[in-house]
């Protein structure tokens, strides 16, 4: 999509790199009444107009986009069916409709960010690495619509002789309104690098909506004291999967991964599976093919493969 810009992104980068990035990063919120906002193209790229005391022009990024469709639950797989101007008009027509009194307008680096309503609350991707700095964090992932941390193994064992893992905490955060904070358990296995994401039973994840200050921290650091408490019984379920056969799971398996791929994409993904396939063998296809997607698709593909572990 050539109409908007996109920020930085890191994937899977050291803590200090992505830490120094955000501490210097540009960014400003301006609140404003919706109908003082105004998006234009010049034929090559969205512009946002904002007019408080003056009107200035910001390029759009792809985050604050989906974001303004995202609240009218525009399908995003249509965009590009659509022309620039039409685009453009339908923007303009939701801004008209947004039921709020002011709206909060994120700018970074000289371009429009996010748009989020007044009680969005925020616990920014630099909290959040911050509070996870004592587990030591192993790698981060980001960019304009998530921030995704790995931290240190703390909990060791093997499935099956000779197949070492460890367990560590995941958890996600998004300034700009695309995903709840959700803390899980990070399953490592050392032999080829892959990860699962295996979410806790009473609720891992908050909204970013209608909290008190400082709730979300509260909450980040209560599951986290969850997750580390309950660590040998995820290497429990895991290595039971060892015993289990994949059979009766890879027509659901196969169905979620092609609901986030796509069929054409999809319906080769399980192809290495063989009859006499465990779940363990099932869990494995899964977490080493995640790794060549992007982030979000890693995500959710790492999310279905943790999945697994409930069966």
């Amino acid at each position: 999509m050539t109409m908007v810009t996109e920020g930085i992104e890191f994937i899977d980068a050291k803590v200090q790199q992505v830490v120094e990035y955000l501490e210097n990063v540009d960014r400003k919120k301006i609140q404003v009444l919706p109908c003082n906002l105004k998006i234009n193209n010049n034929g090559r790229y969205l512009f946002l107009s904002i007019m408080n005391g003056g009107i200035k022009d910001y390029l759009i990024r792809k985050s604050f986009l989906y974001k303004l469709f995202k609240w009218y639950s525009f399908p995003l797989n249509q965009l590009h069916r659509l022309s620039m101007d039409t685009i453009t008009s339908v923007c303009n027509d939701y801004l008209m409709n947004i039921d709020r009194e002011f709206v909060n307008i994120i700018i970074e680096n000289d371009e429009a960010l996010t748009i989020t309503s007044p009680g969005y609350n925020e616990i920014t991707d630099l909290d959040v690495i911050r509070n996870c700095a004592i587990l030591g964090v192993r790698t981060v992932s980001r960019n304009d619509f998530m921030l995704r941390i790995t931290t240190e193994e703390k909990y060791k064992f093997q499935p099956k002789p000779g197949d070492d893992c460890g367990i560590g905490i995941n958890i996600i955060n998004s300034e700009t309104g695309f995903r709840t904070l959700s803390v899980s358990h990070f399953v490592l296995r050392y032999i080829c690098s892959n990860g699962a994401i295996i979410k806790i039973n009473n609720g891992g994840e908050k909204i970013h909506y209608g909290h008190c200050k400082n709730e979300l921290q509260l909450f980040l650091q209560k599951q986290i004291n969850l997750i580390l408490a309950n660590q040998h019984k995820i290497a429990n379920s895991i290595s039971n999967l060892t015993n289990k056969p994949a059979s009766e799971f890879v027509e659901s398996v196969n169905k979620k991964i092609e609901s986030y791929l796509g069929k054409n994409e999809g319906k080769d993904f399980l192809a290495e599976l063989k009859t006499d396939s465990s779940l363990y063998d099932l869990f494995n296809i899964v977490t080493e093919k995640a790794k060549k997607y992007d982030l979000s698709k890693k995500v959710l593909l790492e999310s279905l493969a943790g999945d697994l572990i409930a069966n």
